[in-house]
């Protein structure tokens, strides 16, 4: 599927740890008002999913939602997936639906949100977020040295994709709990040599909303995108989380 606009910036997303990067996803794409584009076939490799159209303000919030779809401007691309991959289809997942896409749209740059499992950690960092780069052997310019730290430490790790290390020498994590194709999409971009940054957010299960925009801003920060000045909640997180607790002599326990 060719989009309309090229050279603008993709993002998408892992269904993984806490649904996190769904939710920024979901986040980004209301804040922005980025317009629906299109389904995008998966060829039955995403369990199915169907349910009422919720689209940005401004949009017209007509037919269905289905597991995978395309929101798109000018400048930013973004892919909503709403369902995990079937038993053993992630490689396929990666491979026929998302490079197919990838390879033929031109995009700027590649950004991709997930998350892993923080009770599952063994590292001794206590890292919250993971920034990976996939860096173009064939672009000009020079990639930074440093990430604008906006929450406390963010650990980078820089992989030069024109090199071919042996599989035990691989620049890529070979264990990322929770983080679902997480490493199968870095392993395909780097073997298709694609110039791709990963934000990686460990996250325990519960209302992930502060987590969710946590990693919207950082998404933003990544690819020089200035932060809305309010950030949209989708109408569907009202009844995810619950109500908010009422406190006080009139709405309290005993109101």
């Amino acid at each position: 599927m060719a989009l309309p606009n090229a050279n603008t910036v993709l993002i998408l997303p892992t269904v993984s740890s806490a649904n996190v990067p769904q939710l920024a996803v979901d986040l980004l794409v209301h804040s922005l008002k980025l317009p629906f584009y299109s389904l995008l076939d998966h060829g039955g490799l995403l369990y199915p999913f169907a349910g009422p159209a919720e689209r940005p303000e401004g949009s017209p919030s007509l037919g269905i939602s289905s597991s995978l779809e395309i929101y798109h401007s000018s400048s930013v691309t973004c892919i909503i997936q709403r369902s995990p991959t079937l038993p053993a289809s992630r490689g396929l997942f990666v491979s026929e639906v998302l490079m197919k896409f990838i390879q033929q749209n031109k995009f700027s740059r590649i950004l991709l949100l997930s998350s892993a499992d923080a009770s599952r950690r063994q590292d001794p960092d206590i890292t919250k977020i993971i920034q990976i780069s996939l860096t173009d052997p064939f672009s000009t310019g020079s990639m930074t040295s440093t990430f604008s730290d906006l929450s406390g430490k963010i650990a980078r790790l820089s992989v030069e994709s024109s090199s071919s290390p042996p599989a035990s020498e691989s620049p890529i994590p070979t264990r990322i709990p929770g983080s679902g194709i997480t490493i199968p999409f870095l392993q395909s971009a780097l073997q298709n040599k694609l110039a791709v940054d990963a934000l990686v957010m460990y996250a325990y299960d519960g209302d992930n909303i502060p987590d969710a925009t946590r990693l919207s801003e950082l998404a933003l920060e990544t690819i020089n995108v200035p932060s809305p000045a309010k950030w949209v909640h989708p109408l569907s997180w009202d009844g995810v989380y619950g109500k908010e607790v009422q406190v006080g002599l009139e709405h309290g326990l005993y109101g």
